[in-house]
């Protein structure tokens, strides 16, 4: 019992039960605003017109009717669709066949292309199925008044039964391999979990140990040792992806060489912001328990769970603060779809300048505390080097003193 009474004693003097009841309310009002819905709407598509006809027109105003879709971008030739899906804009590629228009007008099948990005299955399952829906109504408007006429031979029957014939493609992960989606997933976060509960500390070990100070002496010493954690998280994970590859048959087409330049742009970028984050902590137990400041939202924000389609644009744009958000959309667009490093410029381009602007600010944080230590050191000199201040003191011979001067003896009075 007295164990008992001394871990409550503990607890209920601490901020656990506080954390305990109000964590699962922010857990349950954060997920509330991130998922509004529990369903994509208006998912952006690109539509590849290739007849270009008043018929083509009418059918793709009947994809943007849809509540699943909204047709972005309309072409007229691609040879190369993958490409839409490099920068995670569009969700789906829907070709629109040469003779459309006349196949429909002669009660002909005519075959629709649905080319899908799987590597998020969540994201595509509504336009699958708004198209199936499409494609129906299509071929029953077509039908029905074909079957009253007489004369029709038998692929016309056919034709005005299948007028829209649907072709689904699905790209990059067609067997839905869980090796591509959640084993990836969180192979991936128990690497950034290692990662922060690592370099968190970083700045309060020193502190603790004594050495801050002299390490400000050079306010790029923070930065230095900060590239340790970026050798070791970058091997770790390119190795892990090799593993997977190589024993697990995960899908990874990128090169791993120039793969390697993302990753290490991701890592150090975590560790500048776990610096900056953790450099007030008085101990390394208090900067490890900001972590979850830093791992949840990255992880839930980077879509290597739930699509980002999902999230409201503000929470997308959060989600940017995160260089692991960076890491994985690189991952999922390189690794998983195959794209080459130079369609990913602009982005290694942003990443590059933002991790950038968190150094500088590892820097400035850095100079900003030397010079508090400064100050603090010049006060504690101060208060040594002061002369202590002169008080009265009685003496033993009856006299007065002041501390520091000789006594000053009291005459006693003279008697009569």
């Amino acid at each position: 019992m007295k164990s008992l009474r001394d871990e409550w004693s503990y607890l209920v003097h601490s901020k656990y039960p506080i954390i305990a009841i109000i964590f699962p309310l922010i857990a349950v009002l954060g997920y509330s605003l991130l998922l509004p819905s529990s369903q994509i709407n208006d998912a952006n598509v690109v539509v590849v017109d290739q007849d270009n006809t008043a018929y083509s027109r009418e059918f793709i105003q009947k994809i943007d009717a849809s509540p699943y879709m909204n047709v972005a971008e309309i072409v007229s030739y691609t040879d190369n669709p993958e490409q839409y899906f490099y920068h995670e804009q569009y969700l789906a590629v829907i070709s629109l066949p040469h003779g459309l228009e006349d196949n429909h007008n002669r009660s002909l099948s005519s075959r629709v292309g649905l080319i899908l990005d799987n590597t998020n299955v969540q994201s595509i399952t509504s336009i699958r199925t708004a198209m199936q829906e499409i494609s129906v109504s299509e071929n029953m408007e077509l039908s029905v008044p074909a079957m009253l006429k007489t004369g029709m031979n038998a692929e016309q029957a056919q034709g005005a039964l299948n007028g829209i014939a649907l072709e689904v493609r699905s790209l990059f992960n067609p067997t839905n391999d869980y090796q591509n989606t959640t084993i990836l997933a969180f192979t991936c976060m128990f690497s950034f979990m290692i990662l922060n509960i690592n370099s968190l500390p970083l700045v309060a070990r020193l502190r603790v140990s004594k050495r801050l100070a002299a390490e400000l002496q050079n306010p790029f010493n923070i930065l230095l040792r900060m590239l340790p954690y970026t050798l070791f998280s970058t091997a770790g994970l390119i190795f892990s992806l090799g593993m997977l590859k190589v024993f697990g048959g995960g899908r990874f087409e990128a090169n791993p060489i120039l793969f390697i330049i993302p990753v290490v742009l991701y890592v150090f970028g975590t560790v500048c912001i776990n610096v900056l984050v953790a450099w007030g902590a008085a101990h390394p137990g208090i900067a490890i328990g900001r972590m979850v400041m830093i791992l949840m939202p990255a992880f839930v924000l980077s879509g290597a769970v739930l699509s980002r389609s999902l999230f409201p644009p503000l929470a997308i744009q959060i989600g940017d603060f995160f260089p692991f958000v960076w890491m994985y959309k690189f991952l999922r667009t390189m690794g998983l779809r195959g794209a080459p490093l130079q369609e990913m410029l602009p982005e290694l381009g942003s990443l590059l300048l933002y991790v950038g602007v968190l150094s500088m600010l590892v820097i400035a944080r850095a100079l900003w505390e030397k010079q508090k230590l400064a100050k603090q050191t010049a006060g504690s000199a101060s208060e040594k080097g002061s002369p202590h201040p002169v008080v009265p003191a009685s003496t033993t011979g009856g006299g007065l003193s002041m501390q520091g001067a000789p006594s000053a003896p009291m005459h006693e009075p003279i008697k009569g």
